[in-house]
């Protein structure tokens, strides 16, 4: 099961949101502390002026319109200060500007029994409690979210088209499409997707261009035996007195055809997958030693010879047909091209890793932009010699063999000429059984 990675995405989404929620936090605490300063410098007055009518009722209701008078003569002398007044009950000003009687009146009963009237120029007076309005808050905090969720789903949406784009492309068949570029410069999980995407598409395309190559080929190694076959039938026809040597041919052409088609079906079982392979606990070393063997006896009628060295044992749980395959085609393809009169280098060493397998030949090598070419079906470097006959299958059933275990398989330039192959098997079974090998 497959983990979240907390990576560059996750980062940004978490800033991105945090962001936006405290900026609306901000912006609307910043405009209900401003309404309310506002509000306050407004009713500053209205405060002041009612502190004013208050004491004047007050001092009007206790002690009479001398002190009231004389406080609110007071008042009227400071030039910033409301106007305030005072009035008899018959409508006469006792204190206080002209510019007062237009605005706020208060009734009051005196001391003495009468009734006054406290003026102010303000339209009321008091501590009003003024809620700023609710909505500007909420339009802020509205806008601010529009803008971060604008931006984070045009910043998510861009490449994922992208990726869509690319996905469509690729079930029509178009395998040349990349989408690494279209993500620009950043850096988080889905960049590395495409990235990822770029990587399948390119070894679809490899995949498919090979299936195509190998088809072609293929075909072109099954037509040059029926050819011939056909043109023996036609001389057969034409000459029978050459049945014998007519029929011996088509005889070689069938068990060639016939040798084909096996390795061409173990290729195939190879590239479907280790799983169809049965498996079996062997000493691969043991293995090897027996294919040295078998090798030598036939490179000693060439004048040539192989040589192991190794340590062991080393038992695991391998498919030992397709092992054997491999460590066969690779040691006779050494033996093939080395010269006459040398020995074939094979060395097995057992490390932490696992088994490395090294054979070396002593022949004319192979140009270093071929090392890895090699190992393609059906490709052949000399195949008009006839030590080379064959069908070129050989040493890409061997990479696969040993692809399917987890391996890998290298060919490198021999330090005194020739071609070195190394091949190395892990310690630990890389399929689902997971059975570890022992040393």
């Amino acid at each position: 099961m497959l983990r979240p990675d907390r990576g560059g995405l996750f980062w940004k989404l978490f800033l991105s949101l945090w962001l936006a929620m405290v900026l609306s936090f901000v912006v609307g605490v910043f405009y209900l502390h401003l309404a309310g300063y506002r509000d306050a410098l407004d009713n500053a007055d209205a405060v002041r002026t009612e502190v004013l009518l208050s004491t004047a009722q007050g001092l009007l209701e206790r002690s009479g319109t001398d002190a009231a008078v004389s406080v609110i003569a007071a008042w009227n002398a400071g030039r910033a200060a409301p106007p305030v007044a005072l009035l008899a009950d018959d409508g006469r000003r006792l204190a206080g500007s002209p510019a007062a009687l237009t605005g706020y009146r208060r009734s009051v009963l005196g001391a003495d029994g009468r009734r006054y009237t406290l003026v102010t120029a303000l339209d009321f007076v008091g501590t009003l409690s003024l809620r700023p309005p609710i909505l500007v808050p909420l339009m802020s905090g509205g806008l601010v979210a529009l803008l971060f969720s604008s931006l984070l789903a045009w910043y998510l949406s861009r490449p994922l088209r992208a990726l869509s784009w690319a996905l469509h492309a690729v079930s029509r068949g178009d395998f040349a499409t990349r989408v690494r570029h279209h993500m620009g410069g950043r850096r988080d999980e889905i960049a590395a997707l495409g990235s990822d995407f770029d990587r399948m598409a390119d070894r679809l395309q490899q995949l498919v261009e090979g299936r195509q190559r190998l088809l072609h080929d293929i075909s072109h190694e099954l037509r040059s035996p029926l050819t011939r076959m056909q043109a023996a039938i036609g001389l057969l026809r034409q000459n029978p007195g050459k049945t014998a040597a007519m029929v011996e041919r088509i005889d070689r052409e069938a068990d060639r055809l016939d040798a084909m088609v096996g390795e061409l079906l173990t290729l195939a079982r190879l590239e479907v997958g280790s799983e169809v392979i049965s498996r079996e606990r062997v000493d691969l070393i043991e293995l090897l030693a027996a294919i040295v063997d078998d090798a030598a006896f036939e490179a000693e009628a060439c004048g040539r010879g192989v040589r192991l060295a190794a340590d062991g044992p080393f038992v695991c749980t391998v498919a030992a047909e397709v092992l054997c395959r491999a460590f066969e085609n690779i040691i006779r393809n050494a033996v093939k091209f080395t010269a006459e009169g040398t020995v074939v280098e094979v060395t097995a060493a057992i490390g932490p890793g696992g088994l490395r397998v090294a054979v070396v030949d002593h022949g004319p090598g192979v140009p270093e932009d071929m090392l890895d070419k090699i190992f393609e079906p059906f490709l052949r470097l000399d195949a008009t010699a006839p030590a080379t006959a064959g069908f070129g299958l050989g040493l890409a059933i061997a990479r696969r063999a040993v692809e399917s275990h987890g391996g890998t398989v290298v060919a490198t330039g021999a330090p005194q000429g020739g071609l070195a192959i190394e091949i190395t098997l892990p310690a630990v079974d890389q399929l689902r059984s997971r059975t570890p090998c022992q040393s």
